[in-house]
């Protein structure tokens, strides 16, 4: 990226070392590329305004008409402390959401002619989830914490805790969280969330981090969410069995798992849904 702090430098065929164009002591120890297995990424394509965005880990940009190179959004040097860090990220429109490490919600403003605006001011609040009861399982893996933005531009926190049974077999459980509207801005310590139970007449698109209106003549089903892996973004499992693609649709109202086998025997390396427009 064009002017941008952080470089990688490949080294050997897997390895990568990242390159710090400014000297300065962060207040943790810095983020290392070590394989590229740690590199994530995801990219947005506007085909029609042939505009780019891309994040891989902490390394976001994008590129609009008539740009030669990408712009880069920086998300751990001069930015606020709460801003800092990716660990979800959805593009909706021309307005980017950043899921922050320390769980706060950092909205960006893409449309600006040059540049961007970061309008995290006026939406500036956490997203902290309560605890998450762990059912009946016999093994636990780490809870995902993924964002999602809805049709209405509502930001959902959508927890996921990946469990087996005694069969060995795995379940996941999904938790959908939101702000109060109605909440005193003036309090200190955050309000609770709201746990939303239904997604109504619309299904998410876990893989893009949006929702989109249920129809029938298309597959989409209402109140469901279509789903393969939790960590696109960022490396979030460090157990190996739960990395590949996970090709399925959960329904909330019946709590069941639609799984599709002839999918899973294709040894997929990767995959994603997405709805074509």
């Amino acid at each position: 990226m064009k002017g941008g702090i952080y470089s990688l430098e490949r080294v050997g065929k897997k390895n990568f070392h990242e390159i710090c164009s400014e000297r300065m002591v962060l207040e943790w120890e810095p983020f290392c590329v070590e394989t590229s297995d740690d590199l994530r990424g995801v990219l947005w394509v506007d085909e029609d305004k042939q505009e780019l965005e891309f994040d891989t880990s902490h390394y976001v940009g994008f590129c609009k008409t008539g740009d030669d190179h990408y712009r880069e959004i920086t998300t751990r040097l001069h930015v606020r402390r709460e801003s800092q860090g990716v660990h979800d990220m959805v593009l909706k429109g021309y307005t980017l959401y950043i899921f922050t490490t320390r769980q706060y919600i950092r909205i960006l403003d893409l449309s600006a002619h040059d540049g961007f605006e970061d309008e995290s001011d006026s939406y500036r609040h956490l997203l902290h989830p309560p605890v998450i009861e762990s059912g009946t399982g016999t093994e636990f893996f780490i809870p995902c914490r993924n964002i999602a933005v809805t049709r209405s531009e509502d930001v959902l926190l959508v927890c996921t805790l990946p469990y087996k049974d005694s069969t060995s077999t795995r379940h996941r459980i999904f938790r959908f969280f939101k702000r109060d509207p109605n909440e005193d801005p003036t309090r200190l310590r955050p309000t609770p969330l709201l746990e939303v139970d239904s997604l109504g007449d619309e299904a998410l698109l876990l893989d893009s981090g949006i929702t989109v209106p249920a129809d029938q003549t298309l597959g989409i089903e209402p109140n469901s969410i279509y789903f393969t892996r939790d960590d696109r973004i960022r490396r979030k499992n460090l157990d190996k069995t739960l990395e590949c693609p996970y090709i399925c649709v959960y329904n909330l109202a019946t709590k069941t798992l639609k799984r599709f086998p002839h999918l899973s025997e294709l040894n997929l390396k990767d995959a994603l849904w997405f709805l074509p427009s």
